[in-house]
């Protein structure tokens, strides 16, 4: 028998989007943590990166362990180049997308994990990469944080959702497999893919805006 997921869904998204990216992000679908019973106070959203996230990003980058680094990125950058940086924060949230997992305690907010999502809208694909802090694996962060992407590119029309990752990877190949993907030939020799068909993926809808169909996802402990 398959394990209990360690999160449930209990809110559903907002109708609609707010203009200002300074205002709380719109279309909220909130998650209960069921057994990070360490902080229960700590609130998780999975959001869009804002222009301002700049300085969050980075930090978060340079926190993570030097192992959790190289498999994100394939390689040893202790950093984001500042030319990968502005890339992130220019998403346009329309074929490409940033997105940030947060904590908040006491009114401050520390990002905790992160997601870079390109679509291809002829093709209904849409790729994606990855990764949580160090402190935050193994307590279901990581697979709802997925299961998120997987809900906005499926209500986006996106049919097919894959990444690369290394072979040697084995907590992201984990973690896919028990979202269902399955594992194929990367783009070079060290690199596995991971693949899935979203089968409820909605028909004549590519690369609309994510934030007027889903916007952000909030997380939380119970």
């Amino acid at each position: 028998m398959a394990p209990a997921p360690l999160y449930d869904r209990f809110v559903e998204p907002a109708p609609h989007a707010h203009a200002n990216e300074n205002a709380p992000d719109p279309g909220h679908s909130e998650f209960r943590m069921l057994r990070a019973e360490r902080l229960p106070d700590i609130r998780l959203a999975l959001r869009p990166a804002r222009s301002t996230d700049g300085d969050a990003l980075q930090t978060y980058v340079r926190r993570l362990s030097q192992h959790s680094r190289y498999n994100r990125f394939l390689g040893g950058a202790n950093e984001l180049p500042a030319s990968e940086l502005a890339r992130a924060l220019a998403a346009n949230g329309r074929d490409t997308l940033t997105l940030l997992l947060t904590s908040t305690v006491e009114g401050r907010e520390t990002v905790v994990g992160e997601a870079r999502v390109a679509l291809s809208c002829a093709e209904r694909a849409g790729e994606f990469g990855m990764s949580i802090a160090d402190d935050w694996q193994h307590l279901g962060a990581g697979s709802a944080m997925l299961e998120e992407i997987e809900r906005k590119a499926a209500a986006d029309g996106i049919e097919l959702l894959f990444g690369d990752t290394l072979r040697t990877n084995e907590g992201m190949i984990g973690l896919a497999r028990g979202r269902g993907f399955r594992l194929g030939p990367g783009l070079e020799p060290r690199l596995v893919r991971i693949q899935k068909r979203l089968e409820d993926a909605a028909p004549d809808l590519p690369c609309r805006k994510w934030s007027e169909i889903a916007g952000g996802a909030v997380l939380r402990t119970a």
